[in-house]
């Protein structure tokens, strides 16, 4: 969540695919990916084009392997991160329509075994994030323990074995790793073999992504991707996380070639049904009204001022950025393996040059003195697992996430009650009018802060 809030080769590349294209954006592409990856916290990228059924542009920037100087190929498989759960839910509505699940099925009909405190929880509210089951991730120090370590089903729900839930099943929305985790057991469930299987024996394999796997740390897979961070301003080594932890989560590896196969085939019927994939792609609204913007393993919002379907994803060493323009037809995937190195900003920026988009610059108006001192406070994200700290300073109004490690950034005023970020103008901050809330647009989601 917001940058700050909230992941001598300059290119290795080989050519998958190449369809009837403009080679001017073509270029554009590998020009910009190339100055992405001189920069200091990147590394390498996996990055696929797609556009009316033709996959356009498959390459591989970077390294793969910064210790070794191995170059990133289009057929490098890096971890991919949440953009998994999309995965898992197409698995999941598979099944709905062989009518072997219900989506209001609950949770114990498939693991009886799990701690589920008196309450009701359903195969949908796993899906769409509405099941108020605490996200293991997010739990502190507990987690940061046994990070490194390859837990069994049991000793990963352990972590939250008696934790209060974090509100009444299908009230709120909450982002919530636990809940993808659980769906992957209904899926061992049903089918009688492991989250890896189901994924290579019902999509991978049938669709002929030979690329996308799960991630395990003891096999020898060959083609993978070693993830850096930056520590003092310094690359270094990811933190060792266990695979068996993210599940079905976020443990897939893949490509951007495969991404964006994965995307044309699920949008066009290959997958699942059109319904079932409308359904997937229905934000999720509240008892209160409010949407979530969130479907099932899908988010659906705006991009660069166009609808689009997308999710992203972020683990140790990795992150990752897989989106469908439908007006466009267009699928754009961006993996890097840096967590300091955005792929979604490089995913967008590759969007812009494909079709050609100017980028957008906010503007900054001047703040009326009387709006900037009502909007100043501190805003609850609990969404985000964080608050956000607005200050006025002179006539502005400056923002901070209340969280170790985090920067100042400016608020850029719009007009009205929006603003947007400085260090990004995609992102968009909303107050409401009496100054009680602002909803933070980014990465897709929309995000409400109460103030304290």
């Amino acid at each position: 969540m917001i940058r700050r809030l909230v992941s001598a080769l300059t290119f290795a590349s080989v050519l998958a695919t190449v369809a009837a294209q403009d080679p001017s954006w073509v270029a554009k592409v590998d020009a910009l990916v190339a100055a992405r990856v001189a920069k200091a916290d990147a590394v390498g990228f996996s990055v696929g084009v797609a556009q009316k059924g033709e996959v356009l542009l498959a390459k591989g920037y970077g390294l793969a392997d910064a210790e070794w100087r191995i170059p990133a190929t289009a057929d490098t498989r890096f971890r991919i991160g949440s953009v998994t759960k999309q995965f898992t839910a197409a698995l999941v509505m598979r099944l709905v329509e062989q009518k072997k699940i219900a989506l209001d099925d609950g949770l114990e009909k498939y693991v009886p075994e799990f701690p589920l405190q008196g309450k009701k929880v359903t195969v949908q509210m796993l899906l769409d994030h509405t099941s108020g089951i605490p996200n293991y991730t997010d739990i502190g120090k507990e987690w940061e323990k046994v990070v490194p370590l390859e837990l069994t089903h049991g000793e990963l729900l352990a972590l939250v074995d008696g934790k209060p839930f974090d509100f009444e099943p299908g009230t709120e929305w909450r982002y919530d790793n636990t809940g993808y985790y659980l769906l992957g057991m209904v899926l061992e469930k049903v089918h009688g073999k492991s989250y890896a299987d189901v994924v290579r024996d019902e999509l991978s394999g049938p669709l002929g992504l030979a690329d996308t796997m799960y991630g395990h740390n003891q096999d020898v897979i060959e083609r993978r991707a070693h993830g850096y961070t930056m520590r003092a301003g310094k690359r270094v080594n990811a933190d060792h996380l266990g695979m068996t932890q993210p599940g079905a989560a976020g443990a897939l590896l893949s490509t951007g070639a495969d991404l964006v196969r994965w995307s044309m085939a699920l949008a066009g019927g290959k997958v699942v049904s059109t319904t079932s994939y409308e359904r997937m792609t229905q934000a999720t609204v509240l008892p209160n009204g409010r949407d979530t913007g969130y479907g099932f393993g899908l988010m659906r919002n705006e991009v660069l001022g166009r609808p689009a379907i997308f999710h992203g994803g972020g683990i140790h060493g990795f992150n990752s950025m897989l989106l469908h323009l439908p007006g466009d037809d267009l699928h754009v995937a961006v993996i890097g393996n840096a967590e300091a190195a955005s792929s979604e900003k490089l995913a967008h920026e590759v969007v812009q040059a494909v079709l050609g988009i100017e980028k957008f610059v906010a503007k900054d108006e001047p703040l009326p003195a009387d709006l900037r001192d009502r909007l100043a406070g501190e805003y609850d994200l609990a969404d985000v697992g964080m608050a956000l700290v607005v200050t006025a300073e002179g006539d502005r109004l400056r923002a901070k996430g209340k969280a170790p490690g985090q920067e100042v950034f400016g608020l850029l005023y719009q007009g009205s009650l929006e603003f947007r970020a400085s260090f990004d103008h995609e992102v968009r901050i909303v107050f409401s009018a009496d100054g009680k809330e602002l909803t933070l647009h980014q990465n897709g989601g929309a995000f409400v802060g109460h103030r304290q």
